[in-house]
């Protein structure tokens, strides 16, 4: 598990991508919206991540938006990754089992007017929940990004109230492109708040938790290093 960790927090992300190796080794960083919060500020674009983790090993779903400013409207890419599924590999490919299902689509200006006001309604740039840690095995959503060139990064752990009363998730299955349906909620009391016991993290699959808190500076996201190596990495990118 200790490897286990230090590879998912191993690298920066620089965005969403479909290759599983790379989606491990920057996993917290991706969480952490490392790769937005580098650019915040730089220009005019808005940028916004979402992120559904109902149980890390069975099923994942991602949303990346990325709003234009001139023209008005948001670009979307979703991702869905549920539990390898042997049967989609392929000689060709083979990270093909684990790759996921991406799809993309574009939000008109009135669209994304309206996702931002939901966003907006729903508390997604007020101050997170303080010292909020949450399992893997879990379920919630995390959502950070820039807007209006500043920093904001929230969650919403099922269950609780913050989790039933946002109306955002609604929002985001009516224009969801990949087809492939949400997960259903376990009943409250018998949703996961902490990690497996040490003899069921023996059956396998992966297992971490994060903490919600500040920076040295202030700025909310996930408590701890997320990418040692990521500027290093970022550095090492043309027009970084």
């Amino acid at each position: 598990m200790a490897a286990t960790l230090l590879t998912l927090a191993g690298c920066s992300s620089v965005g969403p991508t479909d290759n599983p190796a790379a989606r491990k080794l920057t996993w917290f960083s991706y969480l952490n919206g490392d790769d937005l919060r580098s650019r915040c500020g730089k220009d005019s674009a808005d940028r916004y991540r979402l992120i559904f983790n109902a149980d890390y090993n069975r099923h994942v779903r991602t949303y990346d938006i990325v709003g234009d400013p001139d023209r008005g409207g948001a670009a979307v890419e979703a991702h869905v990754i549920e539990a390898t599924d042997l049967t989609r590999l392929t000689l060709a490919d083979p990270f093909s089992a684990a790759r996921g299902n991406t799809a993309t689509l574009q939000l008109s200006a009135a669209q994304f007017d309206s996702f931002v006001g939901r966003l907006r309604e729903d508390g997604v740039f007020d101050p997170p929940p303080q010292g909020l840690r949450l399992p893997s095995n879990g379920f919630y959503w995390l959502i950070n990004g820039c807007r209006a060139g500043q920093w904001f990064f929230t969650a919403y752990p099922y269950p609780s109230s913050r989790f039933t009363d946002a109306r955002f998730p609604e929002l985001l299955r009516s224009i969801d492109p990949t087809g492939i349906a949400y997960p259903g909620l376990p009943a409250p009391d018998e949703a996961p708040r902490t990690l497996p016991s040490s003899g069921q993290l023996a059956d396998g699959g992966v297992f971490f938790e994060v903490q919600v808190g500040r920076d040295g500076l202030g700025r909310y996201g996930l408590v701890g290093p997320t990418a040692p190596f990521g500027a290093l990495l970022l550095s090492a990118l043309p027009g970084k």
